[in-house]
């Protein structure tokens, strides 16, 4: 029995041709874009900071790109960019404190403006600066001049305390006399002493007047003693109420000084004695006490 071969019509073949070849096509455009897509990745950006001033050793971890080399300085807790648009004259890590005098001198430096003199009608009004204002100027710069160093100004400190030091101790040392004060016997020796001696002199020279208008009263008087036993002054520390009675106990005081010396025990530890008494006048005389 014999075999017939199917054979496919021109048609068919057409076709499929066509088929394939758009396959073909379709694979290589889709191809193409995808790539295309693919390398159209963008770059990555460089941030590039310019350096105010160049460090001799690199930093460990830079945070940022620059020409030069520069350690970062600063308080903040992030790393930030460089903030001036001034190239610094000097490198430092630290921040500066500008000082008000600075500031005065650069003021001072500044070119004043100059005043053109003209006799014609100006158009143009000239600024003028208040007088007030030039002689701020004029001070703020003159006191930026004559800044003292910090040198000399504790030198001069060290010389007013030692000056008030030499004075405090040229002042007199001063002990006070009280009945109730002087506890030691030495004191107590003198102080009975010196009552005892204006009571005499006292009596002898009681007031008249007081003895006419029998008037009787209490002051107190307080005498300031010198080493040698030179009255200093004598002060009514509270007066009896009679002007005649006050100013005979400060008379007596006068009549009775000079009075002993100080005893070597006194002396070595007083150049004054104030000794403050309770003065009392009655009919009967004077007497005096604590």
């Amino acid at each position: 029995m014999a075999t017939t071969a199917y054979t496919a019509p021109s048609t068919e073949r057409l076709s499929f041709t066509l088929f394939v070849a758009a396959l073909v096509h379709a694979l290589l455009i889709f191809g193409v874009t995808f790539n295309l897509m693919v390398n159209k990745t963008a770059s990555p950006k460089l941030e590039i900071t310019l350096a105010t001033h160049q460090s001799d050793d690199a930093p460990e971890e830079a945070d940022f790109l620059a020409q030069s080399n520069q350690q970062g300085s600063g308080t903040a807790e992030e790393p930030k960019q460089i903030t001036t648009e001034q190239v610094a004259e000097f490198s430092s890590t630290e921040i500066q404190e500008v000082r008000e005098a600075q500031i005065a001198r650069t003021q001072a430096e500044l070119p004043e403006r100059e005043l053109v003199a003209t006799e014609a009608e100006s158009t143009v009004e000239a600024a003028i600066k208040p007088v007030e204002e030039e002689q701020t100027e004029q001070a703020v710069e003159g006191d930026s001049e004559r800044t003292v160093p910090v040198s000399e100004q504790i030198a001069s400190l060290k010389a007013k305390l030692d000056k008030q030091r030499e004075a405090y101790a040229k002042r007199p040392r001063i002990r006070r006399l009280t009945s109730v004060a002087a506890k030691a016997s030495v004191d107590a020796a003198y102080l009975y002493q010196w009552s005892q001696k204006i009571e005499f002199i006292g009596n002898k020279n009681f007031p008249q007047q007081a003895l006419d208008q029998k008037l009787s009263g209490k002051l107190r008087l307080l005498a300031v003693i010198d080493k040698d036993g030179t009255l200093l002054s004598a002060e009514i520390l509270h007066s009896s109420g009679y002007r005649v009675l006050d100013d005979a106990a400060v008379q007596i005081v006068h009549m009775a000084s000079p009075f002993a010396p100080f005893p070597k025990e006194i002396a070595e530890s007083a150049d004054r004695l104030e000794i403050i008494r309770t003065w009392n006048f009655e009919i009967t005389g004077l007497s005096t006490g604590s």
